[in-house]
């Protein structure tokens, strides 16, 4: 199977939970999917058809902290002013709100799409890059096409898993998040759920502590691997799930 190959780095971003607005303004670890999607439109120069891409991703960052950020607050009406001798009265009022937002700092975001031809739209990107936010800029580091493998083994570690892999495993936290946007001008949010991971796991016929799970009928012993990725224990390589914007996401995840 033959992939673009992305790697991208953000000196700050940050990916607010859509359902917290005032207050606080918590984040997740790892971008969502509708974030990737973005991020592809953003190279391409247009909303592409969400059925025809897949993807998969490996993910880091140096620090993460929160910081004071103001809000505009809209409000329609309000107080009416004087000019002169008349009075006018007023449509809309903005307060200006400070609140704390979560950030990561030092990013970096390995991103594996299907189909490969992606790759030229990343190395001549149509619009600004950026990761997260509009203003949270990003650079592209390399482009290239890779060629997977397929081992009789794996680790997975810094990635977004399908929530369908719950009981293989025993790490991670799970979360729910926004997995496509649709275009303007509804802009209709979908969700779903996925698992976080961070610490590695390994996946086959390996012995580890932090070994993935197996139940009948949900073993797997065939997986997509990186060949160029750093190997792990035993020499295994970084096994790569993809993901889909739409339709069955069980289905996709079984895309190895």
């Amino acid at each position: 199977m033959r992939v673009a190959k992305v790697q991208i780095e953000a000196p700050i971003t940050s990916f607010r939970y859509p359902h917290f607005l005032i207050g606080r303004q918590a984040g997740f670890d790892m971008p969502p999917p509708s974030t990737i999607y973005g991020h592809i439109a953003s190279a391409v120069g247009e909303w592409f058809d969400p059925a025809t891409v897949k993807f998969a991703y490996h993910f880091s960052f140096q620090a993460k902290g929160s910081d004071l950020e103001h809000q505009h607050v809209i409000t329609r009406g309000g107080q009416s002013f004087m000019w002169g001798t008349k009075k006018y009265p007023v449509s809309t009022q903005a307060v200006v709100q400070p609140h704390l937002r979560d950030f990561l700092f030092g990013c970096r975001l390995t991103l594996y799409l299907y189909p490969p031809d992606l790759a030229e739209a990343f190395r001549h990107p149509v619009f600004c890059v950026n990761l997260g936010r509009s203003q949270d800029l990003a650079s592209i580091t390399s482009v290239e096409e890779v060629e997977l493998e397929q081992a009789k083994g794996a680790y997975l570690e810094q990635t977004l898993l399908p929530f369908s892999m719950r009981p293989q495993l025993g790490r991670g936290v799970t979360v729910l998040m926004p997995r496509y946007i649709e275009p303007p001008p509804d802009r209709e949010p979908h969700f779903s759920r996925y698992i976080v991971l961070f610490d590695p796991v390994y996946a086959g016929e390996v012995f580890h502590t932090n070994r993935l799970l197996h139940y009948e009928g949900r073993s797997a012993d065939e997986w997509l691997v990186d060949p160029s990725s750093p190997p792990k224990h035993e020499g295994l390589r970084r096994g790569l799930i993809f993901h889909s914007f739409v339709g069955d996401e069980d289905s996709v995840a079984g895309f190895r």
